[in-house]
């Protein structure tokens, strides 16, 4: 290696900088700049560790009120390898969310370990089990699920909470995207078996609750402009109503 392509300590410490303040430029960006996020149900989410939050999403930035609103920018997210083609995404990433690279479609035993260590040390992990935007004209219809989720699941003992989105907008419009958040799933029943026969279970017992949840935002929303209270007072009535 010549001397003008050696990197010092100087230059390395120079250069973990600029990504730390790049992260930190980010997170700010997460919060504060970018469209907002109405969340409904936000009590329902975990005070404790080793939980997986799932979602879907329209964009590669869906990840942001999770990660800032309910993970307090704590935690890590699954980012598919293919969003992180170029070094400066990847470090401005890892930087900003400690982004997890997930090699898809081949068994990515570092992607694993790292998922596997921050939910085994109490943390938080995002991820998209759809495994892609969902760029469909049908944007409530979820697309396949992938089995990832339930195998990291199965492996921390990890709790399992879903959320769906509400038609996420772009940047900068002035209507609020929408991001309900359901009941944590208990997966311990599935602990200690093989998790090649159970993983699929698992994965549609989530895409299940998902697929409740984007009927209830979607009445919430369209139904009751929004409005959890008209929703949880006309639920309750029709309960009575039935008794």
């Amino acid at each position: 290696m010549s001397g003008k392509d050696k990197k010092t300590p100087d230059d390395a410490k120079s250069q973990n900088l600029f990504y730390r303040m790049l992260g930190a430029f980010g997170r700010f960006l997460m919060r504060v700049v970018w469209w907002s996020t109405k969340i409904y149900y936000k009590e329902k989410f975990p005070d404790r560790g080793n939980v997986i939050c799932v979602c879907n999403h329209y964009s590669a930035i869906d990840a942001n009120a999770i990660y800032s609103r309910l993970f307090h920018f704590k935690g890590r997210i699954a980012v598919k390898a293919e969003a992180l083609k170029s070094k400066f995404v990847e470090q401005g990433m890892a930087a900003m969310c400690r982004a997890v690279k997930v090699r898809r479609g081949s068994s990515d035993m570092g992607a694993v370990k790292a998922m596997l260590g921050e939910l085994k040390s109490g943390g938080r992990l995002l991820i998209f089990p759809e495994g892609k935007c969902n760029k469909t004209d049908d944007f409530k219809e979820l697309l396949p699920f992938k089995d990832g989720t339930s195998a990291i699941a199965v492996k921390a003992g990890a709790i399992v909470v879903p959320t769906i989105y509400y038609r996420p907008l772009k940047p900068f419009s002035f209507r609020k995207n929408r991001l309900l958040v359901g009941d944590p799933i208990d997966i311990s029943s599935f602990i200690g078996k093989k998790i090649h026969e159970v993983k699929g279970e698992i994965t549609e017992m989530i895409r299940s609750k998902m697929n409740e949840l984007r009927s209830q935002i979607d009445e919430i929303v369209e139904k009751y402009h929004g409005s959890v209270k008209k929703y949880e007072r006309a639920k309750a009535r029709e309960a009575a109503s039935r008794i």
